[in-house]
């Protein structure tokens, strides 16, 4: 059975970030452009990185990340913490629409929350978020596997 997809409408679509919090490098193969109709990426509250949030007539940008396996998941569910939900959701690539996960904002955002944009995030926090992530990648690998694992 193929892994369902990500579809990564914020920071996880940059790949160093995405590199950092999975330990591992993502093929530009397994990443597609997508999008989710009917929404809008703003800015999570009192946050510098977004959230979804319903908007009829908008589409959200983003890509759609094959090729996850339960220990990606695992690492990016812990990534997203407790502000986001992981959720089923349809959304829609030039191949068409397919299933796929989706972090969803566990707290209520406001209808007037700004607009987030990649672009904007990376020239003003990117550098900052990177180097805490990459703190936490090699905190975490020098405590080697959990018992799980």
């Amino acid at each position: 059975m193929i892994p369902q997809p990500l579809f990564a409408y914020g920071t996880l679509q940059d790949a160093d970030i995405l590199a950092a919090v999975l330990g591992k490098i993502v093929r530009e193969a397994d990443q597609v452009p997508a999008h989710l109709a009917d929404h809008a990426i703003v800015y999570h509250p009192g946050r510098v990185y977004p959230a979804l949030l319903p908007r009829p007539d908008a589409n959200a940008p983003g890509c759609l990340i094959a090729g996850l396996g339960p220990s990606d998941l695992a690492a990016l569910d812990a990534f997203e913490g407790d502000e986001y939900r992981r959720e089923s959701r349809p959304v829609m690539t030039a191949a068409g629409l397919c299933q796929a996960f989706v972090y969803w904002p566990t707290a209520s955002i406001p209808e007037e929350a700004p607009l987030w944009t990649l672009s904007f995030w990376r020239a003003h926090h990117k550098p900052e978020i990177l180097a805490a992530e990459l703190a936490l990648a090699r905190a975490a690998h020098a405590a080697g596997p959990s018992p799980s694992d």
